[in-house]
């Protein structure tokens, strides 16, 4: 049996680099917010729903306001609290049809609005944790303004070309008219028409998402990693929205693509 002797000062160099490997690890370790929102624009009604999954990425004020940071500290200060960027977003949309009573030429008749199931295109959304002295204090929603990705580098979705296209026309077919503007807005889908149908008239519009207004400022209850709530687009609207958020050492969102909580 052979039996290795080291010495004591390469015994304590050994440890003293392992320490150091670890609390680099520590360091380097990241913390993810996975978001699970399920929209309902009428909770009479739950064929016709959204959802998005979202996954983001805590990093500190600092590196993401490099010129702020050093105007604080010039003065004595620090710029404290996190942004929480975008690693990845993604959205679904169900199909839906619904009815609206009309009047054509004297005679009562339907309107007809349908959508199709569509996944989403372009999604974007941002969080932070504004209040420095409370880690379990957390700010969500999706927007089209400036965007922090996950490597800390700033962009606006707005800058970014987005076009669309129309229904596709049969031969010897009247094209179907395209109303209003179609801009990038926070969440986007592949297909992008919200299609009527009334007094043998048809035309499309852009799809506007329920998701694009949703926001929300919660807590962490001390000990936990989880939330789960529910909240309203206003006293007396309609839609009603469903999150989760689940903090995580874990890059990979538990939930991805998944339609039930």
């Amino acid at each position: 049996m052979i039996v290795k002797l080291f010495s004591a000062p390469l015994f304590a160099l050994l440890c003293i680099l392992l320490l150091l490997f670890a609390g680099s690890g520590r360091a380097d370790a990241q913390t993810y917010y996975h978001v699970t929102v399920k929209a309902m624009r009428e909770p009479s009604d739950p064929a016709d729903c959204e959802w998005a999954w979202v996954t983001l990425v805590e990093i500190p004020k600092s590196r993401a306001f490099p010129s702020e940071a050093a105007l604080a500290r010039r003065y004595g200060g620090s710029l404290r609290g996190s942004v929480l960027a975008l690693v990845r977003a993604d959205a679904w949309r169900s199909a839906h049809r619904h009815t609206r009573e009309v009047r054509c030429n004297g005679r009562r008749s339907d309107m007809v609005v349908t959508w199709r199931e569509s996944r989403g295109d372009l999604v974007y959304a941002m969080g932070g944790l504004n209040d420095p002295d409370d880690s379990n204090k957390i700010s969500f929603g999706f927007t089209n303004r400036n965007i922090l990705d996950e490597h800390g580098r700033w962009f606006d979705p707005r800058s970014r070309a987005y076009a669309v296209a129309g229904i596709p026309v049969a031969a010897g077919s009247e094209p179907v008219e395209m109303k209003g503007d179609y801009l990038l807005r926070p969440v986007n889908y592949i297909d992008p028409l919200k299609q009527y149908s009334r007094c043998g008239k048809r035309w499309v519009e852009q799809f506007t998402s329920a998701l694009d207004h949703f926001h929300v400022f919660d807590s962490f209850y001390p000990g936990s990693d989880e939330i789960f709530g529910q909240s309203g687009s206003s006293p007396g609207g309609d839609r009603l929205y469903v999150y989760q958020i689940i903090r995580s050492s874990s890059r990979e969102h538990p939930r991805w693509g998944q339609t039930t909580m």
